[in-house]
């Protein structure tokens, strides 16, 4: 039944995700071994967005590290679990918490050596600016803990690279590079755990700046943004390449004028956000609690998900009442139909 229960919050998720983003490209699916041990080793942007993205372009059954604060409410707690999502706690949730990870690596541990897939973000915590930061050794702890317990399991990592157009923005895009696989056997040795913890985090590491546009130099982050313009920055390795040049030769200003949307898809926007008024109310009354950029999406999809179809289906049952079903049932097709084509539509600004 929880099998059953995960498919199902799968498919609406990624149906959610397809009316919020223009484009969700997959690239290097193909490096994702069908069977076995595996742990996704991803860049993190975009809060619950990134792991959802994961999930969801994958035939992976996964389960997934998630900060602790999040299970904090226990109906909230039994909904995360049932979508096989883990706690991990931080030194920010209390110095008394760590000793509770204990539990949780056991638990990882454990899916490995049942040969299922586990994903991780070992930067720690999310980053909406462009760049991979330096890896907590978290992923090597929970590889070679579970080599430990079984020295004859084959253990793979894949690297993810998750690349935004505009990371806080509705209607844009989004590409997934699945990097090709990384034996962890090869770099354990349980008589020099520190060297291989080492070599594997760096090997890791170089992998996923490949995989994602990467910043080297973030003090100067916002002017070597601004320099890029409008470079492509769902293709990681194009974008890599005009970082690439060196300081004797800085990458050249580039255009940053951006197409304006057009009057009929300005148009389009009004006739649904008067259509949706109350799910669109909701999120101007959430968005000055939101702290941080990385929760914006987070937050536009949640409401997306749940506010949306809820009005509609009110509304819908409402104008059945006064006008039957056949009108009911046009109304609501044509509600979704109509923000279906103002995501696909939608130019960057």
């Amino acid at each position: 039944m929880k099998r059953i229960w995960y498919h199902l919050v799968k498919i609406y998720i990624r149906t959610g995700l397809h009316f919020y983003f223009k484009e969700i490209k997959i690239i290097g699916k193909e490096n994702i071994p069908k069977k076995g041990a595996l742990l996704f080793v991803s860049n993190h942007k975009n809060a619950l967005i990134d792991p959802l993205l994961i999930a969801t372009t994958t035939t992976r059954n996964i389960h997934f590290l998630t900060r602790a604060s999040a299970f904090k409410i226990t109906l909230v707690k039994w909904i995360l679990s049932t979508v096989n999502m883990l706690p991990i706690y931080r030194l920010r949730d209390g110095k008394e918490t760590l000793a509770k990870n204990n539990e949780i690596f056991n638990k990882c541990y454990h899916i490995l050596n049942k040969k299922r897939s586990l994903l991780i973000f070992p930067e720690g915590t999310h980053d909406i600016r462009r760049w991979v930061r330096p890896l907590s050794k978290g992923f090597t702890r929970i590889t070679f803990g579970a080599l430990e317990q079984n020295d004859t399991l084959d253990l793979t990592i894949v690297p993810v690279g998750l690349n935004y157009s505009k990371a806080d923005e509705y209607g844009e895009s989004v590409a997934i590079l699945y990097g090709k696989p990384i034996a962890v056997n090869q770099y354990y040795n349980p008589n020099h755990i520190n060297a291989s913890t080492l070599k594997l985090k760096t090997v890791v590491h170089e992998k996923m700046k490949e995989l994602t546009t990467h910043v080297d130099d973030i003090e100067n982050y916002d002017i070597i943004i601004k320099k890029l313009g409008t470079a492509n920055f769902l293709d990681p390795i194009a974008t890599n390449s005009l970082l690439a040049h060196d300081t004797e030769n800085p990458i050249s200003p580039r255009n940053n004028n951006r197409n304006k949307p057009t009057a009929s898809w300005r148009i389009l926007k009004i006739v649904i956000g008067v259509n949706s008024f109350i799910p669109l109310l909701i999120y101007k009354f959430i968005e000055p609690n939101i702290q941080e950029a990385e929760f914006v999406s987070t937050t536009k999809l949640a409401i997306g998900i749940t506010a949306f179809p809820l009005f509609y289906g009110l509304q819908a049952l409402l104008i059945h009442y006064f006008f039957g079903w056949q009108i009911s049932l046009l109304y609501l097709a044509m509600s979704v139909l109509l923000l279906y084509v103002l995501t696909k539509t939608k130019t960057s600004k």
